[in-house]
């Protein structure tokens, strides 16, 4: 009895510190403004979206150009800020140590995304600014 309570116990507690991840695909284009507002092409992304606890996370995996990971979380690395509020959802991240920041929006009512990220373009330093229209999000 009592292995079953613990196998049941051990279940329901790894369930419950799961996450689930919903994935939002939008198209997006960009621009670099540092390189005379240099246009980069559209994407078709897809943005990950979870919440753990009081925690915003959003994640562009396997994007060419448009890769961003941000969170609310507070770590010693980096710094991080929930910008989710009734018009929109969003998280802000920033590195300490490299000052590299990312930002991942999404308006509510329109399902705009609206990023930018701090990354190398063509070998030099600078801010990736992206947008564009999300369709609802799956799991």
């Amino acid at each position: 009895m009592k292995k079953l309570l613990g196998f049941i116990l051990f279940f329901a507690l790894n369930v419950c510190a799961q996450a689930q991840t919903f994935k939002m695909p939008c198209d997006v284009s960009g621009t670099v403004p540092a390189m005379e507002d240099k246009k980069l092409p559209p994407e078709h992304i897809v943005v990950e979206i979870q919440s753990l606890g009081k925690n915003l996370f959003l994640k562009i995996p396997n994007s060419k150009l448009y890769s961003a990971q941000v969170s609310s979380l507070e770590t010693e690395e980096f710094s991080g800020k929930n910008l989710t509020n009734p018009k929109q959802m969003g998280a802000h991240r920033k590195n300490k140590l490299t000052a590299k920041e990312s930002e991942i929006r999404i308006e509510r009512d329109s399902r705009i995304l609206f990023g930018y990220n701090d990354t190398v373009v063509d070998g030099q330093a600078a801010r990736i600014y992206f947008q564009g229209p999300c369709t609802p999000p799956t799991n």
